[in-house]
């Protein structure tokens, strides 16, 4: 089988850069070309993608990549306002597209996206790169083969250090702070791993780790699931910029057996029912996201993570600005 001809486009948002490293490394992967407008951020990725592979076309224009024949497939990773208008491009060039997170900044935005790439033929995945972390992995199996018994309550985080600056605190181009940057990653790891989709949240958030933000830094959710289930998530941007680490993603899931506990960042999984369980250091979830979504296009089949997956999260987010201002729990559409 030929491999995916891929091109990552924007390398506004960091995590390009180790999506173009997994590309150029995916044995299923012929990485074509890369595009992007800031000079700056394309001169870094040339230098990055030199270290492994010589004669790399590189465009300022985004467009220029997309009229190529011989790209089948983009990674994009603008900044969030520009998600919509760059997958629609490449649904109509044909593209398959991995995009970013938050998907799009409003629903009727993520489901365009998701129409249009059905209408083209092409397949839409969301960069939810901690489905794929080795930890939650572990953890999924243990609670599907019963540790802990049925799912009683969800309790998520993914905090960061206060040090973002640049697009992801304007808000015309961000949509907003840590409720739309990072509530997205902890959902859905709840979705997963309960099968479940979210149907109410209460939200409050505030700006108080950096007052001179216009955006929000620290934040709360609670959600309410079918069936009834709670899941909580803490999406703060509010870890001191000396914090030990770059953030995390944690999923605490309460059953009727004993609690599991999962650390992405810390890499362990620990349950009431033995030891903690430390995994090898060093895997790497892009390069797994990455994979995924190669091997499925090639298969033919949706990734794993879908464009419906992303929009889920995209509704979550203006139930939960809603409720930020009414201080009422709000419905999401489903």
């Amino acid at each position: 089988m030929s491999p995916l001809r891929m091109a990552p486009i924007d390398y506004s948002h960091g995590h390009q850069y180790s999506y173009t490293r997994a590309m150029l490394q995916l044995p299923m992967v012929e990485f074509v070309a890369l595009a992007d407008a800031d000079p700056q951020q394309r001169s870094q990725a040339e230098a990055l993608v030199r270290e492994f592979k010589a004669g790399v076309a590189v465009y300022e224009d985004y467009r220029d990549l997309l009229a190529r024949e011989d790209v089948e497939a983009v990674v994009i990773c603008s900044p969030n306002a520009d998600h919509h208008r760059m997958t629609l491009d490449a649904a109509r060039a044909g593209k398959h597209v991995l995009c970013e997170k938050p998907l799009a900044i409003t629903t009727a935005q993520a489901e365009e996206m998701i129409r249009s790439c059905e209408e083209e033929g092409v397949f839409l995945g969301t960069a939810y790169p901690c489905r794929f972390a080795p930890v939650m992995w572990e953890m999924k199996r243990r609670v599907e083969a019963g540790e802990i018994g049925q799912i009683l309550a969800l309790s998520a985080t993914n905090h960061l250090r206060s040090v973002l600056t640049g697009w992801f605190v304007e808000p015309e181009r961000s949509g907003g702070g840590c409720i739309r940057d990072h509530i997205v990653h902890a959902l859905d790891l709840c979705r997963w791993f309960s099968g479940r989709e979210p149907v109410e949240v209460y939200a409050e958030a505030a700006t108080l780790a950096r007052p001179e933000l216009a955006v929000e830094d620290v934040g709360m959710l609670i959600i309410t699931f079918e069936g009834g289930l709670i899941g909580t998530i803490d999406p703060s941007w509010n870890r001191p910029p000396n914090w030990t680490r770059w953030g995390d993603v944690t999923l605490r899931i309460l059953g009727t057996e004993g609690v599991i506990e999962g650390d992405i960042s810390a890499q362990a999984v620990s349950c009431t029912t033995d030891t903690t369980r430390w995994l090898s250091y060093g895997e790497n979830m892009d390069y797994y996201l990455l994979k995924n979504f190669a091997e499925s296009v090639l298969a033919g089949r949706p990734p794993l993570v879908t464009g419906w997956d992303g929009r889920m999260g995209v509704a979550t987010i203006e139930a939960a600005y809603q409720s930020i201002r009414t201080h009422r729990p709000v419905p999401i559409v489903g």
